[in-house]
């Protein structure tokens, strides 16, 4: 009896393989992507197959009819390409502070969070309950209670740390919080591993921030990797009604409470000229929308283009965009940094520089902390701040934003930062790097190789 149970066992798993392995082909991902899904359910029974299920099936993106088409003329193409694939309308009137680090982020972000009068929308990957959580958790308390609407959004996975009673003390004052994709048994499944990586404010629909810092103390006072350095941006102008849509609709994911009163759309007054487009997407979006607009920022670059990123495991396309602007000629930089929170995913990193180097790519190891910033600069003509790695998770799983900015004082302070940080790197010399143990390249080459699975 037990044989024969056994057979229809087997025979009942090789069938789900069978069906594993057609569903990761027809997701037509990258090759090596599909590859090393198809491998891990086949070699690693059983186990193979719950991780595919939790980390490895993707929703089919949206099939909808083309969106019109704008015609060159009316728009230089890379933005003509923002608002095909996002509908990423160009905001022309804006004011843009660049906040530098975690003091000048969380003190700008509380002055506007005190000075709100009727809404605050706020949504984080991260809110520690910590120094700076608390702070903030008060802050939004203390306005709930003067009558302010308030509305919290939170990953469940990248703030699973906060408690309940936490949680509880923010409700009781009249705070209301949505938390994305809960992780409920058995419920969670595939959603698992497509997380909100957003970090948005939005107060009275008239002030916007966004960038790559999470509600953490460590973006003040650092840990044991030293500071974490990263940039914000305060945003009044047109470009805020864009970031308040994004929260609204994550907060009818998260609620199912669909917000559409026009008082949270005010009139901007800001007649600066400070072009911009905000860039939303999400594993359900029609298109990759930032990882085009990353490949278009490097394909049209004509002088330089500098990049910093603390997760470095780009996608083919991109990968072979960096070495082709850098054979034509192009200035490319890359500034990672020399440590990393994830010792996996640094060794992956690693694994790409062999090739970077040797097309030309300059690539730096920022070394006064930990660089998490996630910055572009392209001939001084355009730059990106926002909440997305040049990872395959950020562009191809995780819900994130990107602003693109076409103001030239922003993007010459932008570029300054990126300066700043390429001096307080070491840059990658090629015979050195080349010569590093062959044990380490092995290592590195195996991360790489598992890279698409996280």
């Amino acid at each position: 009896m037990a044989s024969i149970l056994s057979v229809i066992f087997s025979i009942i798993y090789t069938i789900v393989i069978v069906a594993v392995i057609v569903l990761v082909i027809e997701q037509q991902r990258e090759p090596v992507w599909s590859f090393a899904w198809a491998m891990t359910v086949i070699f690693i029974p059983v186990a193979g197959l719950i991780l595919f299920i939790l980390f490895g099936y993707r929703p089919a993106r949206k099939r909808l009819v083309a969106p019109p088409r704008i015609e060159r003329s009316e728009r230089i193409p890379f933005i003509t390409l923002l608002e095909n694939n996002s509908d990423a309308k160009l905001a022309l009137h804006n004011n843009l502070d660049v906040l530098h680090n975690g003091d000048q982020t969380f003190a700008s972000i509380a002055q506007a969070l005190e000075s709100a009068r009727e809404s605050i929308h706020i949504e984080y990957y991260i809110f520690c309950e910590d120094e700076v959580g608390n702070y903030i958790a008060e802050q939004l308390e203390r306005k709930a209670r003067e009558g302010v609407e308030v509305r919290l959004i939170f990953d469940a996975v990248g703030s699973w740390k906060l408690s309940k009673e936490f949680i509880s003390r923010l409700r009781a004052s009249g705070v209301e919080v949505g938390r994305f994709s809960p992780i409920t048994f058995p419920y969670f499944t595939h959603y698992l591993n497509y997380r909100n990586h957003r970090k948005i404010v939005v107060v009275d629909g008239r002030v916007a921030f966004t960038g790559g810092i999470n509600i953490a103390e460590r973006y003040l006072k650092g840990d044991t990797m030293g500071l974490w350095y990263d940039v914000h941006l305060r945003i009044e102008g047109d470009a805020v009604a864009d970031f308040q849509r994004l929260f609204l609709a994550d907060w009818t994911l998260v609620s199912g409470q669909t917000l559409n009163d026009p008082r949270y759309f005010p009139p901007s007054e800001i007649t600066r000229q400070a072009p911009m487009q905000v860039v939303g997407s999400s594993v359900s979006s029609r298109w990759s929308a930032i990882s085009q607009a990353f490949f278009a920022a490097i394909t049209g670059a004509a002088r330089t283009i500098t990049i910093s990123t603390p997760y470095f495991i780009p996608s083919t396309s991109l990968l072979e965009a960096l070495k082709v602007a850098a054979l034509k000629g192009v200035d490319v930089r890359i500034v990672i940094p020399a440590r990393s929170d994830s010792r996996l995913v640094h060794w992956a990193t690693c694994s790409f520089v062999d090739g970077l180097l040797s097309a030309g790519v300059k690539v730096y190891l920022y070394t006064a902390g930990f660089l998490h910033s996630k910055l572009i600069a392209v001939d001084g003509r355009m730059a990106s701040v926002g909440t997305a790695n040049m990872d395959i998770r950020s562009l191809e799983d995780n819900s994130e934003v990107s602003t693109f900015i076409y103001d030239r004082e922003t993007v010459a302070e932008l570029t300054t930062t990126l300066e700043d940080y390429i001096a307080h790197s070491r840059r990658v010399m090629p015979d050195e790097w080349y010569s590093r143990p062959q044990g380490q390249r092995f290592i590195e080459a195996l991360a790489r190789l598992v890279s698409p699975l996280f």
